[in-house]
């Protein structure tokens, strides 16, 4: 069985993308009531131009029954028209012990994602279930794309290395936690300058990126800081910018467009770095 690292890279290798499109249905924004067929359509206009799909829980949580049946056919649809897609459960689940192992079986055995959204506020006991299995992997919420991010993330803490930021150690601190290679760090493309910092923490591990598209996040920005020295591993997630490109009809097309864009100016950025696809 390919490793979780080894999924990411053969998905962004065949789609020639590092876009990933966060699924999070917003019944006020969208055009027609069923979250499913929402998703299916979406899925079906994006499938050859992403790396990776990102359902928020919240979004499908906060419709009870509905929205959870809603998810499970949501991979299902992935799976049958993006099979070379990974898939990451933006849960952002924080908790030990037996907690922690318990969310950790229902994010990859319950409901079969390949990987999920992890809050490391509990150390490393509440992250290493996550990370057991190699096929699988854990994205560690590390340097946040909001605006409050900075609020207990930019805090200077004593470590190791003298004076630093909070989110600086704990980056150093997850590559302890990374023996089977299948961690990542979730860093927001509102921060290229902390995005930076860790990249050259961590020069290795994938990055899942938030906070371009609505957020206003730097894409250009994100993609030179993001990226690995090949130009990879730099997951670039638009959500709202991508499934409300327009509140018609049209959706599916308009967010088929909005996609499309976005891979071609961050493979034209990777291009003017001498680190495209050819």
């Amino acid at each position: 069985m390919p490793t979780f690292l080894q999924k990411l890279d053969d998905a962004c290798a065949a789609s020639q993308s590092l876009v990933c499109v966060g699924l999070d249905p917003e019944p006020s924004r969208m055009p027609i009531l069923d979250v499913l067929e929402f998703n299916r359509e979406i899925i079906e206009a994006t499938a050859d131009l992403v790396c990776a799909y990102k359902p928020n829980l919240s979004f499908y949580e906060s419709q009870g029954m509905t929205g959870l049946r809603a998810l499970e056919g949501t991979l299902q649809i992935i799976r049958d028209r993006a099979p070379h897609a990974v898939t990451i459960a933006d849960a952002k689940r924080g908790d030990g012990g037996p907690s922690a192992f318990a969310y950790a079986r229902a994010m990859f055995q319950v409901w079969g994602f390949d990987s999920v959204t992890v809050n490391p506020w509990g150390g490393g006991d509440t992250v290493k279930p996550f990370l057991e299995d190699a096929s699988r992997g854990a994205f560690v919420w590390c340097r946040g794309s909001y605006a409050s991010a900075a609020d207990l993330q930019d805090l200077e803490v004593e470590s190791p290395y003298g004076k630093e930021p909070l989110y600086k150690h704990l980056a150093r601190t997850s590559l302890g936690w990374n023996g089977k290679g299948n961690l990542g760090l979730v860093v927001g493309a509102t921060a290229p300058e902390q995005m930076a910092a860790v990249r050259a923490i961590a020069p290795e591990v994938p990055f899942l990126v938030p906070g371009v598209g609505a957020q206003g996040g730097d894409l250009e920005a994100s993609v030179r800081c993001g990226v690995d020295a090949n130009g990879r591993r730099a997951i670039i997630n638009s959500s709202r910018g991508i499934i409300f490109a327009s509140p018609g009809a049209d959706f599916a097309d308009a967010a088929r467009n909005a996609t499309a864009s976005l891979r071609e100016a961050i493979n034209r950025t990777l291009e003017g770095e001498g680190k495209g696809w050819r």
